[in-house]
């Protein structure tokens, strides 16, 4: 059995939908929360750190609700709550590869929004 150590206890990032609280004028201490696990992933590595992020939006949906642009009323309050969680997660984790990952995605889905106007 898998003992876990101190150093695997602290590798994960909570995720939690506290601007969907906000602005639903719930209390953000109860807002739904999701801890993410990175213990088994090398995030240094931009395998791991892709690995990662891609868990980390899964959990983003999850406490946001899924971001479906045919639904655009649903969209609009799940978007931002899910963009916050998934920026506030990758800033908590504090690691250069998870970082340049993020970044990287997001400048593509700016660049197919510009090109799609």
């Amino acid at each position: 059995m898998h003992k876990p150590t101190t150093q695997n206890v602290f590798k994960s990032v909570l995720i939690a939908a506290a601007l969907m609280a906000l602005s639903t004028g719930a209390n953000a201490a109860d807002a739904p929360q999701v801890h993410v696990s990175y213990a088994d992933l090398n995030i240094s590595t931009p395998a791991g750190a892709t690995v990662l992020y891609q868990r980390i939006r899964v959990a983003a949906a999850q406490v946001c609700g899924a971001t479906d642009q045919r639904e655009l009323a649903r969209s609009a309050h799940s978007k931002p709550c899910s963009d916050k969680a998934i920026a506030d997660a990758i800033a908590a984790v504090g690691n250069d590869a998870l970082t340049d990952v993020y970044q990287a995605k997001n400048l593509k889905v700016s660049y197919a929004k510009l090109a799609s106007n």
